[in-house]
């Protein structure tokens, strides 16, 4: 499950950045405070390598940054909002206001893509969405990413 992936302190309820690379930069920052990473300044450069190569903005208010790195010993994943949204270069050209970071190491290709996967199938339901932007704080942000699996599980359990 996504949420057993997700900390309270890589939570960013409210990025003080505006500008896409800046973003990236302080969640990277929150990963290096927690002690998640080893070397931020690689951990940047692949994402940003990645950035200059497609956007992750995803559209509808979405980015989701991701690398494979040898800057982290296993998957880590790091959220973060903006109420004001953020220019991300979207696909769609919408400002981005929620924002997913996967950093993973390069042997963990399948937990990595399972999370990305994971992270898109939730990020389609438009409640889902809107519930994170309203959530008051980081419990209730991990509470509300735990509850839409259990709902997708059963969704699919019903279709399967």
């Amino acid at each position: 499950m996504l949420a057993n992936l997700m900390k309270e302190d890589l939570i960013i309820m409210d990025l003080h950045s505006r500008e896409k690379m800046l973003v990236i930069r302080e969640m990277i920052d929150r990963l290096k405070q927690a002690g998640e990473i080893a070397n931020w300044i690689d951990c940047l450069n692949v994402i940003s390598e990645r950035e200059q190569l497609k956007t992750t903005g995803i559209g509808e208010g979405i980015a989701i940054p991701h690398a494979r790195t040898n800057a982290v010993k296993n998957l880590v994943i790091a959220f973060a909002r903006s109420r004001e949204g953020i220019d991300f270069k979207s696909i769609d050209g919408q400002p981005v206001h929620l924002i997913f970071m996967l950093v993973s190491p390069p042997p963990d290709a399948g937990l990595y893509l399972n999370a990305l996967a994971r992270i898109c199938a939730l990020l389609r339901r438009k409640d889902f969405k809107e519930s994170l932007i309203k959530a008051d704080n980081a419990q209730e942000i991990i509470s509300l990413i735990r509850e839409s699996e259990i709902m997708g599980g059963r969704e699919s359990a019903k279709t399967g």
